[in-house]
């Protein structure tokens, strides 16, 4: 049967198209083996970046190869993640991806969660307990060696605090259950906790800004709040915020969770100082190297950087002190996180400050106990900190 003319037109277009898509699909296949090629290329002649400022973080080095290392898979896992952390363009390519989360719908990307009016904030479900059961067995029996007056101070995470701008889908049961911890294992130890969550919480819903959107911190006003807990828990009193001159050092500070999430067009935080008349008066020294010393209690050389929030103190050190010259006052040693950096000012208007971050502090934290003469210890730190590690663990050393 002679095929009608219409039939042979239809074969003769699609067979047309099919050359055409075929030589379209070669062209496209070229173009992204071209693509991946120039990719690799680029990973293997440009230098390794030792930091990146975007994230505030050092980078994986090249794992070293080893026949131990290439049995057991190690190496392999930790080539990966440094492909992953030298990656070319690597910023560029975070912020595509948080791009095209957010445009299909996504609640976040990279770990974080898109909150409202651009609230950014880590997602943890699973915090590890047994690193929190650690340290706070550690800190209760450092307490009851040293013989000295103590108190457990923590700090809610974003997603504790800000909870109230987060998608709607988001359910605190995680988060709630791991506060109903750290109240049950303190209370087992012994400790006295001041709940820092509950106060900035309350505060936050009442539409006071006192968490960073794009950051994991406090703003100086919840360092100011939270302090205010302490004292009270002390037996003394903040001084009032009529007495502080709020000077904005920063309009454009964009923190860590900000860079994690990859949310370029979110806007950035207000990064503000507050002063006060004799702040300058302040000596801080950064005791665990050459003895750097700043008048006051801010570094503004981080104003310049991606990293605004270490203009507090000058960043994160093992061993640095604070006190008032000519001054005869107590002596707080507060064991801590950055979230104490902040806070640094209102505390040191009470007491001369002798502060440990435990995290890169080598030595006995027991013999600063005598050295520095401290009368009272306060535990400053946030929730993320007491369950990433048991970095607790060495403080009873030396008090047995």
């Amino acid at each position: 049967m002679k095929q009608p003319e219409c039939d042979r037109e239809a074969a003769r277009l699609l067979a047309v198209q099919m050359r055409a898509g075929g030589a379209a699909d070669r062209v496209l296949i070229v173009l992204f083996a071209g693509f991946l090629a120039v990719l690799g290329v680029l990973f293997w002649i440009l230098p390794d970046r030792d930091f990146s400022e975007t994230e505030n973080r050092s980078l994986l080095e090249r794992p070293k190869l080893t026949a131990e290392a290439l049995l057991d898979g190690s190496y392999t896992q930790d080539f990966a993640a440094y492909m992953a952390d030298q990656f070319p363009a690597r910023d560029l390519w975070i912020r595509i991806k948080a791009a095209s989360e957010a445009a299909m719908g996504r609640m976040g990307n990279n770990g974080v969660f898109f909150g409202r009016d651009g609230t950014l904030a880590v997602r943890t479900d699973a915090p590890d307990t047994e690193n929190l059961v650690t340290n706070l067995r550690a800190a209760a029996a450092f307490t009851s060696a040293s013989g000295l007056p103590s108190a457990l101070a923590v700090a809610g995470r974003t997603m504790d605090v800000l909870d109230g701008a987060l998608p709607a889908v988001y359910g605190s049961e995680c988060a709630d259950a791991l506060w109903e911890t750290i109240r049950e294992e303190a209370d087992s130890a012994g400790l006295e906790l001041i709940d820092l969550r509950t106060p900035l919480r309350t505060r936050a819903q009442a539409g006071e800004y006192v968490y960073y959107r794009t950051d994991h911190h406090w703003t100086t006003l919840g360092a100011y709040w939270g302090t205010a807990e302490i004292l009270a828990a002390f037996g003394r009193e903040v001084r009032p915020l009529g007495d502080y001159e709020r000077e904005i050092a920063s309009a454009a500070f964009f923190g860590t969770t900000w860079s994690t999430a990859g949310t370029g067009w979110i806007p950035p935080d207000t990064l503000e100082f507050f002063r006060f008349a004799e702040d300058g008066d302040y000596l801080v020294t950064v005791a665990d190297g050459a003895g750097r010393t700043l008048e006051g209690f801010y570094d503004r050389s981080y104003l310049e950087k991606k990293d605004k929030y270490s203009a507090f103190l000058g960043g994160n050190h093992a061993l640095v002190t604070v006190t008032k010259p000519g001054e005869e006052r107590e002596t707080l040693l507060v064991i801590k996180d950055s979230f104490a950096h902040a806070a640094a000012p209102f505390l040191a208007r009470e007491y001369d400050l002798v502060l440990v971050d435990a995290r890169y502090y080598r030595l006995r934290v027991a013999d600063l106990i005598g050295e520095y003469g401290a009368d009272r210890v306060l535990f400053l730190v946030n929730a993320d900190s007491l369950t990433a590690s048991a970095v607790w663990r060495v403080l009873p050393a030396g008090l047995e």
